[in-house]
């Protein structure tokens, strides 16, 4: 049977998950003007990070209280037997699917749930030259209620970093099909200054994924190892008491820092300018000196960089394509960390090489009468409306109880 889920060493933790993200999703409040500046860049110092390693302190990008005086379609192959169950509801509808062994590895049982979510985005139609002309008397309206921005004085606000977009003709057409879907990105990006950069536009997590693996990873610390612009911070700062963001793009470090800040939860998330693996490597070999940590981290979240759109091209995935290093090894790095990690996935992974990722066993198991030498693994297929957006496999006590 699956590990079951370590208790929280939160005081808050009693609380019900729709009451702790509400009282997480407070805006904040404008920074008095005690506050020291802080710096508007993200410097990438190799002194900083082993400073951070070696004496159990983080980069300076956390803000100031405001009561402080001082600054501060997957491809597994081959037939298996599959158990389905459905529950229909006015909006979602989730299946459940198990298969009892891999080809890969016939002592990991693999668990597979398939989510379906509102695709809350609208339904954008491209602009044409035949546009009518109340459309045309919308267009001026909607840029005179373009979103204010109630920190344009604040350090973190990096709103001139990258160009940001509000009108369809005005996107280039690399990104116009992922403009379209913005609200599913950010439900309020016509509301708040929000920011992505190119390479965000594409590799951002889809809102109610972020939401519902938020949820799966509450916490109390929680590392996301390639943060990106920001899109599962945000949700982990809901669910997590804090947050650890990294990322080695200093431009895409700011943006997250950037919407984080907008969206009300930059004084819960800690950002840092680093290589994860080489992070990672660095603060398990202080684990292994010191005997253990200063602070534990309970969950590791990795969604390391695909390689652009075209990871599509190909009809079955393998983990050794994933950057900057292959899957294997960015696994093996987490755990040292801690056991219970959660990797997001393309769709068009190779499921089976998954069970090979799995501890083995000290004690063989058996399972319907074959045996099992590895953890359980449970895979979930992440879906948007009607479409297959990616898969999550969750270890160690991140899986589901049967």
């Amino acid at each position: 049977m699956p590990k079951s889920r370590p208790k929280s060493r939160s005081l808050l933790s009693g609380l019900s998950l729709d009451l702790k993200r509400s009282l997480r999703s407070q805006a904040l409040t404008p920074f008095p003007a005690v506050v020291a500046p802080i710096p508007n860049t993200v410097e990438a110092k190799e002194e900083l990070i082993e400073e951070f390693t070696v004496d159990g302190r983080l980069l300076p990008t956390q803000p100031a209280s405001p009561d402080s005086n001082e600054g501060d379609e997957d491809g597994q192959d081959g037939a298996v037997q599959v158990t389905v169950q459905v529950q229909d509801g006015e909006q979602d509808a989730v299946l459940i699917f198990e298969s009892d062994m891999t080809e890969a590895s016939t002592s990991t049982v693999l668990k597979r749930r398939i989510e379906k979510f509102s695709s809350g985005y609208d339904t954008l139609q491209p602009w044409s030259a035949s546009t009518s002309s109340k459309k045309r008397k919308g267009k001026a309206k909607a840029k005179a209620n373009a979103p204010t921005n109630s920190y344009i004085d604040h350090p973190w606000d990096c709103s001139t970093l990258v160009r940001r977009y509000s009108d369809y003709s005005h996107v280039p057409l690399e990104i116009r099909k992922y403009f379209s879907q913005r609200h599913l990105y950010f439900p309020l990006y016509d509301q708040l200054p929000l920011l992505l950069d190119d390479t965000g536009w594409f590799s951002i997590t889809p809102h109610p994924i972020a939401v519902h693996i938020a949820e799966r990873c509450q916490c109390d610390v929680i590392i996301d190892a390639f943060c990106g612009v920001g899109g599962n911070a945000v949700e982990f700062a809901k669910t997590c008491e804090r947050v650890i963001a990294i990322d080695n793009d200093p431009t895409r470090l700011r943006l997250a820092r950037h919407n984080a800040l907008h969206l009300g939860v930059a004084d819960r998330i800690e950002f840092i300018l680093a290589d994860f693996p080489a992070f990672a490597r660095t603060h398990a070999e202080r684990i292994q000196r010191q005997g253990r940590p200063s602070q534990e981290i309970d969950v590791v979240f990795l969604s390391p960089p695909w390689g652009g759109p075209e990871y599509l091209n190909t009809q079955s995935y393998p983990l050794s394509c994933l950057l900057p290093i292959p899957g294997k090894e960015l696994f093996d790095v987490s755990a040292a960390l801690t056991p219970n990690i959660a990797f997001y996935l393309p769709r068009n992974v190779q499921v089976n090489e998954l069970s090979t990722l799995a501890p083995v066993l000290e004690k063989p198991e058996s399972v319907n009468g074959r045996d099992r030498d590895r953890e359980w693994v449970e895979v979930e297929e992440e879906w948007v409306g009607d479409k297959l957006k990616a898969v999550t496999a969750y270890f160690g006590g991140l899986v589901g109880s049967e």
